[in-house]
């Protein structure tokens, strides 16, 4: 009996595999972004190519066109802020010499901005540039804001004493800047050595807290009849705390005792408000601080403490005055 062959008939060559035409789509479209791709690139290169031939054309050009009439500035044209009553230089005249912008000076030039702005905010005057704007013609506007003497520092000077005046971070200003007379009615700070080149603030701790209380004593300053102000030669020390003290003198010789500078947060003494309080307390009760029946001392830091003036004996001459510049 023949046994039945369970041999089944082999699978036709490449049964089961996709037929080339599948492929040809999908070839297609990648030769189609290809070909996409190399084109963006082209005008890639080219735009490139024309950028920086035109970049070259502009450098070897610029110079020509900056130096053109057209986008030059005259110093003439230069405008700033028109400083307050209180300064006599001109700050316009200086700043443009010092910083070399006598030049005409292109609108063109990279540096024309950083130019202008150095020269300005270098001014001992100035104490911010606030905006450069260009205007037409062409020409420039400089906004400033300026400083402003709140006291001077009596300096020795020769055989007299130098009044030099502080704004109110304690930048010394040009003396010659200041009329004699206006110094002479600022607050007066004493007992300060030595001093820092004009536009520079002063390294002397004393002189920043004296010129904060002469400045929020500002326009109670002539109707006390306060004279200057006398920082302490050293710091006091509470706990971990170390400050100055300050002093203040009347025209009438009456000693204010003020203790801290306005700012300093000191345990057990008063705020400032309490302590003007205190003396305007002690000038309604005793009168004006301008005389010698005024009390000799006012002390204000903790509680109101006045003590009588002392009689000078008659050989208790006066000091002879010094001249003041």
């Amino acid at each position: 009996m023949a046994r039945a062959s369970s041999t089944k008939p082999a699978a036709a060559a490449g049964d089961g595999a996709p037929p080339a035409a599948a492929f040809r789509p999908a070839a297609a479209k990648i030769g189609q972004l290809a070909r996409r791709r190399w084109r963006a690139l082209s005008v890639l290169g080219v735009v490139l190519a024309i950028g920086l031939g035109l970049r070259g054309v502009w450098l070897r050009v610029s110079p020509r066109v900056a130096a053109s009439e057209r986008y030059l500035i005259a110093a003439s044209a230069i405008a700033i802020t028109p400083p307050p009553e209180w300064i006599v230089a001109d700050v316009r005249a200086q700043a443009i010499h010092h910083g070399q912008l006598d030049r005409r000076l292109s609108i063109l030039d990279p540096a024309f901005f950083s130019q202008i702005q150095h020269a300005f905010a270098l001014h001992p005057w100035v104490l911010k540039v606030e905006r450069i704007e260009k205007k037409p013609g062409p020409g420039v506007q400089v906004d400033l804001v300026y400083r402003r003497p709140i006291a001077v520092i009596e300096s020795p000077h020769g055989n007299g004493r130098e009044l030099l005046p502080v704004d109110r971070t304690s930048t010394l200003l040009p003396p010659e800047d200041v009329p004699l007379i206006r110094r002479q009615y600022l607050p007066r700070i004493i007992n300060i050595a030595g001093r820092p080149p004009v536009g520079q603030r002063w390294e002397d701790g004393r002189v920043a807290g004296a010129v904060a209380l002469a400045e929020r004593l500002g326009d109670l300053w002539e109707p006390l009849h306060l004279v200057e102000i006398v920082p302490s030669a050293r710091q006091e020390v509470l706990g971990n705390r170390q400050y100055f003290v300050y002093e203040i003198v009347t025209r009438g010789g009456t000693r204010i005792i003020w203790g801290a500078a306005p700012d300093e947060q000191v345990p057990g003494e008063a705020s400032f408000t309490a302590k003007l309080q205190r003396l305007k307390t002690c000038v309604e009760k005793y009168g004006p601080l301008d005389t010698v029946k005024a009390p000799g001392a006012v002390n204000v830091r903790s509680e109101l403490l006045v003590t009588p003036r002392m009689v000078k004996k008659p050989a208790e001459a006066a000091a002879p005055k010094t001249q003041v510049k």
